[in-house]
């Protein structure tokens, strides 16, 4: 067969495989897209819990699941994440700073992993969502960032005072946080009966936030009821009827990581400079000195502690916001 008759039926190959799947694509997000929504049993956690719109939603990779445990045939425990059954891990923590008191509303999902070929490729990948509250259980911040600390937006609300901004805050604008596109300011409705629940929409693969708005709007999205568990269910996985471990290691020098939570492409390109050799990897939220393990989020190592998510006073200040 001549070369060039070769060539065009290969070209005429690819575009019709191109075309196919582009109308495969079109038709699956061409259906209301799917909305993972908790439960509202009038508690402080339910009425402020974000929805999350993931794009893409038939690609397993893309379902928020249920962190999970079993022994393999070795017997050898193996933690994963469940993509079949959703859930949302939630607590609150208060915090104090020279102008107030404050209550974050802290949620953590997770999700099989992100798939490879993206520099945050790796298993049991995690998304937080934090809202703020002022003492009039009004949401001034809605904070997003992934498990491992990377990806920080913080995006205030119409509630907070144009004192506590960042000097120079540009209203006019979108947050550009690498390469997506966040809102400079979030506006909650005035009507107290109104959907008042951050929407978090989540980009294919990675589980970047894309966008977030306030009001779900149940009737546009297909709901996945989603139930909220306390965080510190996720210290106590069943492993058998009698057994259970924890989703973090509890010990060594990974203690505080969650398990099999490594980034092969961010350690190999990014821990020499960034002096962490477990850079990427999924964290535990909380006291550094009973983790093992600071949430920094700043890549910098000389400000490991002063933007140390959980110390969230020092947090916001370090990151120049005046509560």
């Amino acid at each position: 067969m001549p070369r060039h008759v070769l060539i065009r039926m290969l070209g005429t190959l690819a575009l019709a495989i191109l075309l196919a799947s582009c109308a495969s694509t079109r038709t699956l997000t061409e259906q209301p897209p799917v909305a993972y929504v908790a439960k509202d049993d009038g508690s402080l956690l339910a009425r402020h819990a974000p929805v999350f719109v993931p794009q893409y939603h038939y690609k397993t990779y893309n379902k928020i699941g249920r962190p999970s445990a079993h022994y393999d045939a070795r017997g050898r425990e193996q933690v994963y994440v469940d993509p079949a059954v959703p859930v949302i891990y939630a607590q609150q923590q208060m915090f104090q700073t020279s102008k107030g008191n404050y209550t974050n509303l802290i949620y953590r999902v997770h999700f099989q992993g992100v798939p490879y070929f993206h520099l945050t490729a790796g298993k049991n990948s995690g998304l937080f969502v934090v809202v703020t509250l002022n003492q009039k259980e009004e949401p001034v911040l809605v904070t997003t960032v992934h498990t491992c600390g990377c990806y920080l937006a913080i995006i205030p609300t119409g509630y907070l005072p144009d004192d506590a901004y960042p000097q120079g805050w540009n209203f006019a604008q979108p947050q550009s946080i690498y390469g997506e596109s966040l809102p400079a300011k979030l506006d909650y409705p005035a009507s107290s009966g109104a959907d008042r629940r951050p929407v978090v929409f989540l980009k294919d693969a990675t589980h970047r936030v894309m966008d977030v708005k306030i009001g779900a709007q149940d009737n546009t999205y297909n709901i996945i009821p989603t139930p909220i568990e306390p965080m510190a269910a996720l210290k106590k996985l069943p492993l058998d009827a009698r057994t259970t471990t924890s989703f973090y290691e509890t010990q060594g020098f990974r203690k505080g990581y969650v398990k099999g939570a490594v980034k092969p492409l961010e350690v190999l390109l990014m821990s020499w400079w960034a002096l962490d050799p477990h850079i990427g990897s999924d964290k535990e939220l909380g006291d550094s000195r009973e983790t093992g393990t600071v949430f920094y989020t700043s890549l910098k190592p000389w400000n490991r502690t002063a933007s140390d998510m959980w110390e969230f006073a020092r947090f916001l200040e370090f990151w120049e916001w005046r509560l």
